[in-house]
């Protein structure tokens, strides 16, 4: 009786080990298989992110090259039409000077009468202006 129950545990023991060793086999290939099912998941998962962004990047970087290219193109168009512009406002302001130096010298023949006929008359609209010679003052 003693041999019978030595060998029933013995039998016992070893069935726990294979079964045991059975069980851990198969969870394992489980959980591998798991694991790797999430892990396929999440790699497409980057990959799609991944792809989204860089397509993101690139319509970007392309919008930033017509943007440039415009911008190329156009600069020449706009420093033209701004020198254009700033020739007409100076050209502008020159016609009112010029109208404004007229009225002066309109208001001055009527509080001073005409100039005596050796003196310089105005030209170009602006004051009447001599050029300075030291003999001539020196002489004085």
């Amino acid at each position: 009786m003693g041999m019978v129950v030595d060998t029933r545990i013995i039998e016992i023991v070893v069935a726990l080990a294979v079964g045991s060793g059975a069980t851990w086999f198969v969870a394992r290939r489980s959980l591998s298989r798991e694991f790797d099912q999430k892990l396929r998941r999440m790699s497409e998962t980057f990959r799609k992110q991944h792809e989204a962004v860089v397509d993101k990047l690139n319509a970007s970087h392309a919008l930033a090259r017509r943007e440039l290219e415009h911008q190329r193109q156009t600069a020449p168009r706009n420093g033209a039409a701004a020198a254009n512009d700033q020739r007409a406002a100076v050209a502008r302001l020159e016609d009112q000077l010029k109208s404004a130096y007229s009225e002066l010298d309109r208001l001055r023949l009527e509080v001073k009468g005409p100039a005596p006929e050796g003196s310089p008359k105005p030209h170009n609209g602006f004051a009447d202006t001599q050029p300075f010679e030291p003999r001539k003052s020196l002489q004085r």
